[in-house]
């Protein structure tokens, strides 16, 4: 910015807007003492974090005309003084400092005193900095800008609660924005109380109240301006009462809260609505034609995931023509709504879970290119889609369109071969060709054709799909070799195969896909050894699944370098050989898990596109959130883990032919939720560490060769809900303590030398033990034996010589032995005589 603009003192207005302008703010700006109007809006915002253009501010005390300050998306971090400098602004109307990187303790110092702004503030944008708490700015809201049309706070991270008193002093307040912050509590009541709101804008906070009650308040104003209601994604409880008093409303978004109870048909006569969100609530009720009568300029509808029926007949022509449809788990059915067809202009549609259960008419396909998102999965929904309804040439690049849990058979339709995202699981599908093997599929990014009747070799025919992150062909009846061009994937992310019958070996031009996280192809007939370049070359594996297949020869030392892995699944193989002691390197096991719930690949994308209602162009935002899944066998039968897979940590070695000592570096993987050893040749002592796996659920290392005592840590494991340690060669007493006493004899099964609770066998003593039930009604081993009676009569004898020998020896010693014999005798005879002698007495009177 060149410090010469310092020299035209006559200046009083400066617009700088809209340029790439770098480096500092010339402190010559000082000079401009006549300026009322400067404009620094920056060509970037917030999606670029560069903030090139910074100040100190220092110059701006000089300039005591201004009126109108625009510094947005400056990086003002830097200046520490900045309240200073703007309070002394005393003409100041317009005040623009979002993005500014402002601190915490600056910009609450300089908002705490109401001395420190102008009181003739109609416009304030402080949003999008640090955050900070909300009790030290309110006040200077409250007290020092009566005169505040246009406030906006938003995304700062604000924490505390709004005053009860907010709304009595911004009389002329027609703009709040406190959305996306950390405010809780009540709404204030004298919020409502102003008549000149346009705008309120307090979505995405923990705020509550009564939204009837909110409506109530507002009722008084002869007027109402009001146009945009958003107090989505809240903890706001009520009823939605009659709205049609605000005739002027044109945006009401009350998604995502505590909303109970049916909508009032009056909601129907609000002409100028254009967006109406009401979904994720637990209202309910029938939604009939009357909802909707004079809905004409109706854009969005959302009554998504509430307990509605919709009750329109079937020849009902809606007044609006909608572009976003969000009616997800409302019934719709048993027939599909034809008043859809009316709808030619829609870009998002989701009828999921929505109770219809016929067939799809051809006409539905028709608006296909034109649409980003279409979901219509868990329905039942059924028949064949013809691929001729529309051309094989038409693009429908962008789109994510979700078919899944229907009933829909035949080939997988052409046309979808070039939508972005490709939702086709659990239906009946039986015929992939068409879609796998278009020259058109290069622009899919995920796919999702699993849970089908799909059946076949799968074509190498992958080298133009390099897009793709996310691959799903599980549980169908592919056949043959794992096609070569599989490693042209190099954004992969997710691989599913299991559940087919792929054959021969993992190709080695998988080696190229190294950011893969999830590789899973269980249950099939691969064979070979386990490649070394999986750990070698996918250094961000995650899950690692390849159990029920035919895999030999030893764990690679290589996968040690796995240092992400969170599950490995080498079960039901024939592998040989020692575990590697290494395997204490994957560190992901080895620290308690701290990870999200879920393993997910997401997408994120502005389509540039054109509103048909006013014609202006714009980029909604597409969002594709892809929760990985994989299947694992737990607690004795296969389960599907999704929602909890990013928390999951799990080693399954079980039913393979591996050897040695379970090592005791594996113990210090204290992250473990599951350790499954069983069937494999495994021999010698339990870990004594095997106590550190605090984490552990799950513990199976039955029908192995270990011996030796069970270590006596391992009953300090209190989360262990599974433990099998049966048919194995251990011994000893199983040691006290809740987690093991409590558990089945079963778990110790097959282990004769153990003993103690809770099996029946009692433990030693003095080297014998005593069986209390024996198959025979014998004892095993006889407690009083031989040798127990000639140790018995062998310290009575020497014992009874020892007494004769002392009192022979010993004169004084034999004089008081003999005299304590005659003292208890005489004791004994007295005590005899008068109980005798009570005895007759009473026999005498009876």
């Amino acid at each position: 910015m060149p410090p010469q603009l310092g020299n035209l003192l006559s200046l009083e207005h400066l617009n700088l807007s809209a340029n790439a302008f770098t480096g500092t703010i010339p402190s010559q700006f000082k000079n401009l003492s006549r300026l009322q109007h400067l404009d620094l809006h920056p060509m970037y915002y917030a999606w670029d974090k560069t903030m090139s253009l910074s100040s100190d501010l220092q110059w701006l005390s000089e300039l005591s005309t201004m009126r109108y300050l625009s510094l947005p998306w400056m990086n003002l971090s830097g200046a520490s003084n900045w309240q200073q400098q703007v309070s002394s602004l005393s003409h100041l109307q317009y005040l623009d400092l979002h993005g500014c990187n402002l601190v915490d303790s600056v910009l609450t110092s300089s908002l705490a005193s109401p001395s420190n702004f102008s009181t003739s503030l109609s416009y304030v944008d402080i949003s999008n900095n640090s955050p900070r708490d909300a009790s030290l700015i309110f006040p200077w809201l409250m007290n020092s800008t009566g005169s505040l049309v246009t406030l906006r706070m938003n995304n700062n991270g604000l924490t505390g609660t709004i005053p009860k008193t907010f709304g009595d002093n911004l009389s002329s307040l027609e703009e709040l924005n406190l959305a996306n912050n950390e405010l809780k509590g009540q709404i204030p009541v004298s919020l409502f109380h102003s008549c000149n709101l346009v705008e309120i804008h307090l979505s995405k906070n923990h705020l509550t109240g009564e939204f009837h009650e909110y409506i109530r308040e507002f009722s008084p104003c002869a007027h109402k301006p009001l146009q945009i209601l958003d107090l989505g994604w809240n903890e706001i409880t009520g009823m939605v009462p009659d709205l049609s008093q605000l005739s002027s409303l044109k945006v009401l978004r009350l998604d995502n809260n505590r909303l109970s109870g049916t909508i009032h048909e009056g909601i129907g006569q609000l002409s100028n609505l254009s967006d109406l969100s009401l979904g994720n609530n637990l209202l309910h009720g029938l939604i009939s034609e009357a909802h909707f009568s004079r809905l004409s300029n109706l854009y969005t509808l959302d009554l998504s995931h509430n307990a509605f029926v919709f009750n329109v007949s079937v020849d009902w022509v809606p007044p609006f023509n909608l572009s976003v449809v969000n009616l997800a788990s409302c019934n719709l059915g048993p027939n599909f709504p034809k008043w859809l067809q009316t709808q030619v202009y829609i870009w998002d549609l989701d009828i999921s879970y929505a109770g219809i259960s016929s067939t799809v008419p051809n006409w539905f396909w028709e608006p296909l290119p034109q649409m980003l998102n279409l979901n219509i999965s868990h329905n039942r929904l059924r028949g064949k889609i013809e691929s001729q309804i529309l051309p094989a040439i038409v693009s429908l690049e962008g789109l994510s369109v979700d078919l899944s849990f229907n009933l829909f058979e035949g080939p997988i339709p052409a046309f979808l071969s070039t939508a972005e995202h490709v939702f086709l699981s659990n239906n009946r599908f039986s015929i992939a060709n068409p879609l796998l093997c278009a020259n058109s599929s290069k622009y899919t990014r995920f796919m999702d054709l699993s849970n089908n009747n799909l059946r076949g070799e799968l074509s190498d025919c992958w080298r133009s799909s390099e897009l793709l992150v996310v691959l799903d062909l599980s549980n169908n009846q592919f056949y043959g070799n794992m096609p070569k061009s599989l490693g042209s994937l190099t954004n992969i992310q997710s691989i599913h195969f299991e559940g087919n019958d792929f054959s021969g070996e993992i190709p080695s031009s998988l080696h190229n896909c190294t950011q893969l996280q999830v590789f899973d192809v269980a249950g099939n007939n691969l064979s070979g050894t386990i490649p070394s370049w999986i750990g070698d070359n996918i250094p961000k594996l995650l899950v690692l699944s390849l159990h029920s297949n035919h895999f030999h020869g030893n764990i690679p030392l290589s996968m040690c370098n796995l240092h992400e892995l969170h599950v490995l699944d080498l079960s039901l193989n024939i592998l040989s050989g020692n575990i590697p002691k290494c395997i204490s390197n994957l560190s992901a096991m080895a620290t308690l898990a701290n990870s999200n719930a879920t393993i997910t690949d997401d997408y994120h994308n502005n389509v540039i596109t054109t509103d048909v209602h006013n014609g202006s162009t714009y980029g909604p935002e597409v969002s594709i959130i892809y929760n990985d899944s994989t299947s694992l066998i737990w607690k004795g039968k296969m389960s599907k883990y999704g929602s909890t897979l990013g928390l999951l940590r799990s080693i399954d070695f079980s039913s393979n032919r591996l050897t040695g000592k379970i090592p005791t570096e594996m113990m210090s993987l204290i992250g473990l939720v599951s350790l499954n050893l069983s069937r494999n040749l495994f021999s010698g002592d339990l870990p004594p560490t095997i106590g550190q796996l605090k984490s552990i659920d799950f513990l199976d290392l039955s029908r192995n060769h270990l011996s030796g005592t069970i270590p006596s840590q391992l009953a300090q494991i209190d989360r262990l809900s599974v433990l099998d340690l049966s048919y194995n060669d251990l011994s000893g007493e199983i040691p006290l303590g809740t987690q093991l006493q409590t558990r089945d004899a079963s778990d110790y099964a097959g282990n004769p030398k153990l003993c103690g609770a809770p099996l029946n066998n009692t433990c030693p003593i003095h080297g014998h033990q005593i069986s209390e039930h024996d198959a025979d009604g014998d004892d095993d081993e006889q407690f009083v034996s031989e040798g127990f009676y000639i140790a018995m009569a062998a310290g009575f004898v020497m014992a009874f010589w020892g007494v004769c020998f002392s009192l022979i020896l010993k004169k004084s010693w034999r004089y008081a032995y003999f005299k304590l014999l005659s003292d208890v005798y005489d004791k004994l005879y007295v005590f005899t005589a008068i109980k005798v002698a009570k005895l007759k007495r009473i026999r005498s009177q009876i």
